[in-house]
This record gives C-alpha cells, structure tokens and sequence, in this order.
C-alpha cells in the first residue's frame, strides 16, 4: 500500500505546484520550494494522517491558506 501511497504523492506534487504557478504566478521552482518548505510537506510523506489520498486543490488551499 505505501507504494501506491508514493505513486499518489508523485502525482499530487506537481498538479498542486502547476496551481502554485497558475495563481499565485510563481514559477516552478518557486512553486515546489513552497511546497516542499511548507509545514504541509512533512504530512504529506506521513502516510497516517492520509493526505495523499487528498485532491491538489485540497492540499493546494491548505499550502497557500498560509499566505
């Protein structure tokens, strides 16, 4: 199951920092240093609290909630 969890995250990953870039105008780097230097990144590789399972819009507004 964890490897179907990392296939999710491998996915979910760019479509929040394709988001990142369309909205907040950002370019990719930019967009995944904020995800990955985020508070939300830590949860997103734990696979107990199930935020892979989470749409990029959901972990989208939780990442640019903290604006």
């Amino acid at each position: 199951m964890a490897d179907t969890h990392h296939l999710v995250k491998t996915l979910l990953i760019p479509q929040v920092a394709e988001l990142l870039m369309k909205n907040k105008n950002m370019s990719e780097d930019d967009a995944l240093k904020t995800i990955y230097t985020s508070p939300i990144a830590p949860l997103l590789e734990d696979d107990s609290m199930g935020l892979y399972g989470q749409s990029a819009l959901y972990i989208y507004g939780l990442i640019a909630g903290e604006d």
